[in-house]
């Protein structure tokens, strides 16, 4: 690549930002339809447009904010076109998909010309008729804006990276942290080289390496080995000489795509060749890691609920703070139904008196705002999404708490969501004992502020469950004397085996344990 040409003036560039941010779980039973997207439960508006962006996005710590950020600190315009986020679940209808692909790509024309694109996108979203949803919205915008004007997308940890959003971008910039606290700086990262790309009007040369292997769900903490390792190799990456950027991508597991599974990416200033040793040396490490990366783990519900009873408590906090119970294969984050039951039944069954959760029920929820406050209540909750997450359960007591469901947490939370919308929200303190908030939204249980805006303390339960494996632990680590990943079924099972996969490649590890990688058959795409 030769030299870029001298630099232009910041002063007057205008750099766009639209998204359509979503991690569709292709197992789940729940349909993400507009109406879906319009009512997130991750947000106030689950569509913003204009000042609704920079009023959702301002104080908050998702990519957005750190855009934002950028925009102030660089001297560049911001503009805000569309963001459509909601909460992870089942397949993006094609209504919703081109209904707000549309209206994005209608503003991005009406509105530039631009001298640059920050796409915002999960990275494994996927819609009736695009598997590959993020790469098809990143070749619409570049069939707009043209080959010259420079595109990065900001992903997700967990996207599935593909060969198509490589190709329509100029940078792919991915978190690099599970709990994912650092989707700021990631942002600043991806608008820089926007910038840089524009006043110099160069373009990196890069590469991406797909070993052939998924991570298994119980190793995506970035905080702990065997992932740790992967994130250290990326760092000594990042150190090298000519290296503008460099990510990986840990996969999300619950998708039947192609694409699914671990990717590296690097950006070279000027080499190809760099850029592709580098993506190689980290993605043989990983592979050399493949068994570690895939230790399937964590007890039955009636052996997680043995074990909480069982651990004591200690004198000082943590250590006098809940034993949180992580519901794996109801994980809200990947997008389960938040209505498994596997451990409200245990809970149930044993009287445990000191133990809070969340179960969505909307229809329970309902039937206690029509008996009231403090009204006496026979209900049936739970397990009516699908048969993966268990059967309705008899819950018996009072109505306690009704409230609108919506909460804020300005503090550190997974990926940096602000506001949250529960929907109507009913607690009920049973009669056998367990305390259960019931939602009416698939909100993840990413914040404590979701039960203090109910009136309820965790620290002061013996138990409490969060339908998630890494994205609660941000929120509940800090109080918690011990946390236990509970190896519940559901549509986010840590069992692969569990699951029908039609569409990704094969052969693929775990699910094909003879699956070899060779470097000179990985995905990989060329300036």
């Amino acid at each position: 690549m030769t030299s870029p040409p001298a630099e232009s003036s910041i002063a007057g560039m205008r750099i766009a930002t639209l998204g359509i941010h979503h991690e569709t779980n292709t197992f789940a039973s729940n349909p993400t339809t507009l109406e879906v997207f319009q009512h997130s439960g991750l947000q106030t508006y689950g569509v913003q447009r204009g000042s609704e962006y920079i009023e959702m996005q301002r104080n908050a710590q998702t990519s957005l904010a750190g855009f934002l950020m950028a925009a102030d600190e660089l001297g560049f315009e911001l503009v805000p076109l569309i963001f459509a986020a909601t909460d992870p679940g089942g397949t993006i209808s094609s209504e919703a998909f081109e209904s707000l692909a549309g209206e994005g790509l209608r503003m991005l024309r009406e509105q530039g010309p631009f001298d640059g694109v920050l796409l915002n996108q999960m990275g494994a979203a996927v819609s009736e008729q695009f598997p590959d949803m993020d790469g098809e919205f990143a070749r619409r915008v570049r069939e707009v804006v043209g080959p010259d004007v420079p595109v990065a997308m900001t992903l997700d940890l967990h996207a599935n990276v593909s060969q198509q959003m490589a190709d329509e971008t100029d940078a792919l910039v991915i978190y690099r942290t599970n709990p994912h606290v650092d989707a700021v700086p990631r942002a600043v990262d991806a608008a820089r080289l926007v910038v840089e790309m524009a006043r110099g009007n160069w373009r990196p040369e890069k590469w991406i390496e797909k070993p052939p292997m998924v991570v298994g769900i119980f190793q995506h903490d970035t905080r702990e080995q065997p992932m740790k390792a992967i994130i250290d190799d990326l760092e000594d990456v990042l150190r090298r000489p000519g290296v503008v950027s460099a990510s990986v991508g840990q996969g999300y597991p619950w998708a039947d795509v192609f694409e699914n599974g671990l990717a590296v990416y690097v950006m070279h200033r000027d080499s190809e060749d760099a850029a592709r040793d580098a993506a190689q040396w980290i993605a043989e490490r990983a592979w050399r890691r493949r068994f570690e990366l895939n230790v399937p783990k964590g007890p039955a519900p009636e052996e997680a609920v043995d074990e909480a009873l069982a651990t004591p408590r200690g004198d000082v906090p943590p250590g006098n703070g809940p034993v949180v119970l992580l519901d794996v294969g109801d994980n809200i984050g990947a997008g389960s139904s938040g209505d498994s039951t596997f451990l409200l039944a245990e809970a149930l069954k044993r009287s445990i008196a000191s133990w809070l959760q969340t179960i969505r029920d909307p229809d329970a929820a309902r039937a206690c705002f029509a008996a009231g406050t403090g009204a006496r209540v026979e209900l049936e909750v739970g397990g009516k999404s699908d048969r993966l997450h268990g059967k309705p359960v008899r819950l018996s007591g009072i109505v306690t708490v009704l409230s609108d469901g919506r909460f804020e947490d300005s503090g550190t939370v997974h990926a940096g969501w602000r506001y949250f919308d529960g929907g109507p929200t009913a607690v009920v303190e049973s009669d056998a004992g367990p305390t259960v908030a019931l939602v009416s939204s698939r909100v993840g249980n990413m914040s404590r502020e979701q039960f203090y805006s109910l009136g309820y303390r965790p620290e002061e339960f013996n138990i409490v469950v969060a339908k998630g494996v890494v994205s609660p632990r941000p929120a509940y680590q800090p109080i918690a004397r011990r946390m236990i990943s509970v190896n519940t079924p559901g549509a986010t099972s840590g069992d692969l085996s569990h699951f029908r996969f039609e569409r990704i490649r094969r052969p693929i590890f775990p699910l094909d344990p003879a699956a070899r990688y060779d470097p000179s058959q990985g995905i990989n795409v060329r300036s």
